[in-house]
């Protein structure tokens, strides 16, 4: 049975559409349309409050498609003596110079629908508008995370069915560092089957969680990085592994009070442990988050409403030309298949 979009709904419906036709300058959201710079700008900056974690990335405009990376990392070391009548001083390049890793900015579709039934339900809500905006942009934001931490290549037409952790949308971080920096990268020996392991248990390599996890700061983090904020993202299933014999205890209340404070204030080695939505299980990255970026290419984010009542629905076509980028490796650890053994 067909579903009629109710008349105060179209009229609240309507009004979100003129809305947005009017901050980017065009009569009608039916037909496509760049968003205007400053529109634009506040779209971004609600993606990063709509996820804790892209709060403390680095979300960046860029005016070409393709280029060099612009994050402000360091890189190296820069202090040093020259004998200026033998030899010119020979300044140290800061910032990111791996021009074998340029960023490259694709078309990532974020295309939503709006059944006649959902906004005839939120008819009556007097902050309808601002309703139906932050349920696209929260949504936006998640699926950026999921393409950070789990895209895998570039198709051209993604399956959300097959890949529903978007792995097929475009690289992310993990990919990039899989890819360009290999040497950052440790997941373990063979385990006879053919299967890589991170083994962590008695009788292994590593003993504990956090012994690995202090290994691969002295062996893979930069010497300048390991005293920069690194944090320790990581998994499912990488902090229940270490903190849950702990909780899984009966203890008297003193005992119950001080294992509540020491799981809240997780850690992981030396480092403080942060699990992300949508973070592949039994993984850690070591960096820090303003070493992860998300680069979008300036007037590409390209928007078109219009209804679909053959579907009893509206659609919010929405593009833009994004690329997610390590800035620099130097300052990173991935550490894949962890297994711990009682």
């Amino acid at each position: 049975m067909a579903v009629v979009l109710s008349a105060i709904a179209r009229t609240k419906f309507n009004s979100y559409k003129a809305d947005i036709a009017r901050v980017n300058q065009v009569e009608n959201v039916r037909d496509s349309f760049a968003v205007q710079p400053v529109p634009e700008q506040k779209i971004i900056a609600a993606y990063q409050q709509a996820a804790d974690f892209l709060k403390l990335i680095n979300m960046f405009p860029v005016d070409n498609a393709k280029g060099q990376k612009i994050g402000m990392q360091v890189g190296t070391t820069v202090a040093g003596t020259t004998d200026t009548r033998q030899t010119p001083r020979k300044p140290t390049p800061v910032g990111s110079l791996d021009l074998l890793d340029e960023y490259d900015c694709t078309q990532t579709n974020y295309d939503v629908s709006y059944y006649w039934s959902l906004l005839n339900a939120w008819k009556h809500h007097p902050n309808f508008k601002a309703m139906l905006q932050a349920m696209v942009i929260k949504a936006v934001a998640l699926d950026k995370l999921c393409i950070g931490f789990n895209g895998l290549y570039r198709a051209p037409t993604s399956d959300r069915v097959a890949n529903p952790l978007l792995q097929d949308v475009k690289k992310g971080w993990l990919q990039k560092i899989r890819d360009v920096a290999p040497e950052q990268h440790y997941e373990g020996i063979d385990d006879g089957t053919g299967e890589k392991v991170v083994k962590i248990g008695a009788g292994n390599e590593f003993k504990t969680i956090d012994g690995l996890v202090e290994y691969g700061i002295e062996e893979y983090i930069a010497e300048q990085h390991r005293d920069s904020g690194l944090i320790a993202i990581c998994g499912r299933g990488v902090l229940s592994d270490k903190y849950l014999p702990l909780l899984n205890t009966v203890q008297d209340p003193t005992e119950q009070l001080a294992a509540r404070t020491i799981y809240a204030n997780k850690q992981l080695g030396t480092l403080q442990a942060m699990h992300v939505p949508k973070f592949p299980a039994k993984t850690i990255l070591i960096t820090t988050p303003d070493n992860l970026s998300i680069y979008t290419q300036s007037g590409t984010l390209v928007r078109s409403i219009s209804e679909q009542p053959e579907w009893d629905r509206a659609v919010d076509f929405q593009s833009v030309n994004e690329d997610f980028v390590v800035e620099d490796y130097t300052k990173t650890l991935l550490i894949e298949n962890i297994e711990v053994q009682v």
